[in-house]
């Protein structure tokens, strides 16, 4: 359903009139057409991360904010969207075009709604705000006028989801989130060598992990969610992931990876097969844990190709 926050639901042929001009299947030269998906980064430690939204609204630069509801509700597993796969939030739905100021993913705040699974069983998810602000992502994006725009938002869970003190066995959403143009983002694929895995501790246990992080040089660093009031003091000279992938055997039995929805650019990818605590800075123990210079090389990403960096 389609309705405008400050004038309520439209009538079907108001909708019709304001965005179409007229209800043959033709459209006007004053809106376009919107795609919207979702995709997601893994996460370890849980099997099941279950999140059920009631829609989407999208805020018009100086206009009114636009809701599309769902009826009935979308809930998606965020761990089956990985590798480039995507769940619909919108398909082929008439938008005015010009420009926008953010897109909003209003979620189901009801008890049980939203969930976890780990090896202990289920828990709740919370979303703090969720019910005033919902999932909200302050990036501006233009529909081109008599055309059609795809977006994906991306869903870094590994910097999104949290087991606090105090919470615990419950769950805790602290979203982090991008919005993409589909035209304007690639791929970056590649397996990994039996003897490159075998040289390294861990990886005869555990599959694994690539990270992806802007700039041709950067130095990795591990995902740390500082509590509340404290920052991650080793920033200044290393950078955190935009996005992880965990590998798969293929049907070759080789490791094989895929990181989707970047967008053109130069970026630094390594790997470690040593698990990584988002709620623990790495660098401050001793040793470190996670070895994340392994194998670190630059990858030049095109728009709508896939670029391989084997390891």
């Amino acid at each position: 359903m389609f309705r405008s926050s400050a004038l309520g639901a439209f009538s079907a042929l108001s909708a019709c009139a304001l965005l179409l001009g007229s209800c043959d299947g033709g459209g006007s030269a004053s809106t376009s057409t919107l795609n919207l998906g979702l995709t997601d980064a893994p996460v370890s430690g849980v099997t099941k991360v279950w999140i059920q939204f009631t829609g989407v609204e999208v805020k018009p630069a100086g206009g009114n904010a636009i809701d599309f509801m769902f009826s009935p509700e979308k809930g998606f597993d965020l761990l089956s969207l990985q590798g480039g796969t995507t769940a619909t939030f919108l398909n082929g739905t008439a938008i005015p075009a010009g420009q926008y100021e953010w897109v909003r993913l209003m979620v189901d705040t009801k008890p049980g709604a939203s969930y976890v699974m780990d090896s202990t069983g289920q828990h709740d998810l919370t979303i703090p705000s969720g019910a005033e602000t919902g999932l909200k992502l302050i990036q501006g994006f233009t529909m081109p006028v008599g055309a059609v725009a795809s977006f994906t938002v991306d869903f870094a869970l590994s910097k999104s989801l949290i087991a606090p003190q105090g919470l615990s066995p419950d769950y805790l959403l602290k979203p982090v989130l991008r919005l993409v143009d589909n035209t304007r983002v690639g791929t970056i694929s590649g397996t990994f060598q039996a003897s490159t895995l075998s040289a390294q501790s861990n990886c005869g246990t555990r599959p694994p992990v690539v990270y992806v992080y802007a700039g041709a040089a950067a130095q990795p660093d591990d995902i740390y969610n500082p509590p509340t009031g404290t920052t991650d003091t080793d920033l200044a000279s290393a950078a955190e992931p935009l996005t992880t992938a965990t590998a798969a055997l293929n049907s070759m039995n080789d490791y094989a990876y895929s990181i989707a929805f970047l967008p053109a650019g130069t970026y630094t990818v390594a790997f470690t097969c040593d698990p990584d605590d988002p709620t623990v800075d790495e660098d401050t123990l001793t040793p470190d844990p996670i070895h994340f210079k392994i194998y670190p090389q630059a990858v030049a990403v095109t728009a709508n190709m896939t670029t391989m960096a084997n390891f």
